[in-house]
């Protein structure tokens, strides 16, 4: 059953702020409300209305797709893009709309309703690393409905597991937002750490067992600069680090479309044993980038490529 929401108490913030909390809860409790299959429609139209009227960012997500097309083909590696570059930016643009506005559905279903939207491939890798006892580390990609990986303490518990889950986040500009946003997720099961929150508290929450989550593609300034999609670029050095301070066994996770309303969800192992000693912060990032290349090609149209990634 989930628990009942209380917000914590802070001063008044301003009333632009404000009106733009109460204007996202409207929104995002609307789709909550809506049938899944809905969702997605209205997500797919949302998506095709943002092709036409941003420009920039269709150039954008071009240039990362060529980018993944070409190391596709230097590397022997097929990519599930369409022949026609154009084609697969509207499809991304479609996707990422099904994928945002349906996601919001899974917040008000059941775990037999999850169940028949989420078909899961691979738990036995999370079996098995939770039998380490070091905690999990999972590296998430920018993929997929998001609001799916809020479930995934309930999709656990569903195939017979039992840990803590908790996810490294960035706070949200606007402290409203944030609050509810924050209540809703610990709520449905999952802990949320920031910068704030400093290293040593998601250090501590793996020592005891626990399952974090890390979006490990995202676009940073700083950060060790290793190969991604065969561009250089700097990466989120946070995921080796903390397998370095807890031994914690690495996961990799995707979020594939395969219907209407349907997604397949895809756990893999990474193989961090050949970096025991002394490895490097580099070295490691490069596992992780890899790991994610993987997940990102089960479906590249899933991605989200709005961002110029490779820089």
């Amino acid at each position: 059953m989930t628990k009942s929401l209380t917000l914590p108490r802070h001063r008044f913030l301003g009333p632009s702020k404000w009106i733009l909390y109460q204007l996202a809860r409207l929104v995002i409790c609307l789709f909550e409300r809506l049938p899944m299959a809905l969702s997605v429609r209205l997500g797919r139209f949302s998506g095709a209305l943002a092709w036409v009227f941003f420009p920039k960012r269709r150039l954008a997500v071009r240039k990362n797709l060529e980018v993944v097309r070409r190391w596709g083909e230097a590397n022997e590696r097929p990519v599930s893009l369409p022949a026609d570059l154009d084609k697969a930016v509207w499809q991304v643009f479609r996707q990422t709309g099904a994928n945002l506005l349906g996601g919001f559905a899974f917040n008000r279903l059941s775990p037999e309703g999850i169940d028949r939207h989420i078909e899961v491939e691979g738990v036995e890798h999370l079996i098995s690393a939770l039998e380490a006892e070091k905690g999990v580390i999972v590296l998430l990609a920018h993929m997929g409905p998001w609001e799916a990986l809020a479930q995934l303490p309930v999709i656990s518990r569903e195939h017979g597991l039992s840990a803590p889950f908790a996810a490294l986040y960035r706070p949200l500009n606007n402290d409203y937002l944030d609050d509810w946003y924050k209540c809703r997720r610990e709520a449905r099961g999952t802990r949320l750490f920031s910068r704030r929150d400093g290293f040593h508290k998601p250090v501590d929450f793996l020592r005891s067992g626990g399952v974090l989550g890390i979006l490990a593609d995202q676009r940073m300034r700083q950060g060790e600069r290793v190969p991604f999609f065969g561009q250089s670029v700097a990466t989120m050095p946070i995921p080796g680090l903390f397998h370095r301070r807890t031994g914690a066994p690495v996961l990799a996770l995707s979020l594939s479309t395969i219907g209407l309303g349907r997604w397949r969800l895809r756990i893999r192992s990474v193989d961090f044993s050949k970096l025991e000693g002394n490895a490097d912060r580099a070295a490691a990032a490069t596992l992780c980038n890899t790991a994610l290349e993987w997940s990102l090609c089960d479906s590249l149209t899933d991605g989200f490529w709005f961002q110029d990634r490779f820089i």
